[in-house]
Order: C-alpha cells, then structure tokens, then sequence
C-alpha cells in the first residue's frame, strides 16, 4: 500500500515538473555577428572582437527567445534583458510553432 502510493507521489512530480519546465532547445552557440537562418537565440552581450554575439538555438515550442523565425508565432511574452544589447529591458518570446 505504501509503495502504490509513493509511486503515485512520485508520478505526480514527475507530471508536474514535466508540465512547469521550459522547453530546452538542441544545442546552443554562441555566434558572432549574426543569428543564422532558421535559428533563433535566447541572449545577446558584447564580448572583446565581437559585437554583439549571439546565444543561437533550433526554435522549438516552448522555448523563450529573443527572436521569433519563420513558421513560429508566439503565446507569451516577457520583458528582461537577455535579449538586451544596452542596459535597457526588452522582449522575449514564448515560441509555438504555426
């Protein structure tokens, strides 16, 4: 009786986080310049011999980006300043594929 429930419990948080949890995309890198087609990115800052250099990723639904591409919309958004250049907050989306 006790381990059917700890299964339970545990099955639950498991459905829960998996429901909480942003979307995490492929591999991301850092690119220098520019954000490549069919790419997005989740950050932007100035580095030494490159400005400004972006954090790219694959979209996915359900990721948080700074950018939304070709055959994305969104349903969220967000201010912060991830995809800020300058010390000034702007707007990340929340990207669902069309």
């Amino acid at each position: 009786m006790i381990g059917k429930a700890f299964g339970v419990l545990v099955a639950a948080l498991f459905a829960a986080t998996a429901l909480s949890t942003p979307a995490q995309a492929g591999p991301s890198r850092w690119e220098c310049g520019y954000v490549p087609t069919g790419h997005t990115y989740t950050m932007v800052r100035a580095d030494q011999g490159c400005t400004p250099l972006f954090l790219v990723t694959l979209p996915e639904t359900g990721l948080w980006a700074c950018h939304v591409p070709a055959g994305f919309t969104y349903t969220a958004t967000r201010t912060n300043y991830n995809c800020a250049f300058s010390p000034t907050a702007s707007t990340q989306y929340l990207l669902a594929r069309v």
